[in-house]
């Protein structure tokens, strides 16, 4: 039986209903009013995917409690709709970074606006003494000026603490070069919007850890040779490098 986080309204009902009798992928959307929302359930994980990221009925439950835990901390995270054993809805926070790099969404000045309150917005998440787990573009949605995260699978309580905030950072650039390796507005942005707002030196804390690794940089050289897409991730490593001046 659904539980409700807003007023019961019927056409909510029958489109997660109707979701939930579906065996497609695991996400799906609906609009009411003009308005989207998004369902999310449980992951069929193939075997590969079990020992990558655990159990999805796991993860699952994880991000669904940090959601509302960090909803009550004032942490920007979707408004949850509704939820049932195995999945539940939320509403629609905008396009991601991730889409908004890519497909070039508005003019140059809106995703620099973007990026730049994605850049703050992860400062200020790290100064309420909260990590995200991993912040990466695809998981970080803008709309109206306003960031929200999503994805609280990799969030733990315990791991709250300035060497998990300096790994949040180190994803967050990493991933937007994955994207563009380049020194682009958005990625100037993100970079400067976090370091005018970081709450007590995370970004020299990473670039310090980050020295120790610049072997990985040589040692994955061959792979960084390969063609896009397989080596995308790759590529990113020397840029990510530079960005933290080792």
């Amino acid at each position: 039986m659904l539980t409700w986080h807003i007023p019961f309204d019927p056409r909510h009902e029958k489109a997660i209903v109707d979701f939930a009798a579906t065996t497609g992928p695991r996400a799906g959307s609906y609009e009411i009013d003009g308005q989207r929302f998004w369902i999310k359930r449980i992951e069929k994980q193939r075997w590969i995917n079990r020992i990558q990221k655990g159990p999805a009925p796991k993860a699952f439950a994880a991000d669904l409690a940090a959601l509302k835990f960090l909803a009550g901390r004032g942490v920007p995270v979707p408004q949850i709709v509704a939820e049932d054993k195995g999945l539940f809805a939320m509403r629609d926070s905008g396009p991601t970074l991730q889409v908004i790099l890519r497909d070039r969404l508005g003019t140059e000045a809106e995703r620099v606006a973007a990026f730049a309150a994605a850049g703050k917005a992860l400062a200020e998440l790290h100064g309420m003494g909260i990590s995200h787990g991993r912040p990466v573009p695809g998981d970080i949605c803008y709309q109206d000026g306003r960031i929200t995260f999503l994805d609280f699978e990799n969030y733990r309580a315990h791991r709250n603490r300035p060497k998990d905030f300096r790994l949040d950072l180190i994803i967050f650039i990493f991933m937007i070069y994955s994207f563009r390796r380049d020194e682009s507005p958005e990625i100037i942005a993100a970079k400067a919007a976090y370091r005018a707002n970081d709450p007590g030196g995370i970004w020299d804390s990473a670039t310090e850890w980050l020295r120790g690794l610049r072997w990985v940089d040589t040692l994955t050289k061959p792979l960084q040779w390969r063609a896009d897409p397989h080596a995308r991730e790759f590529k990113s490593i020397p840029v990510t490098l530079r960005a933290f001046g080792v």
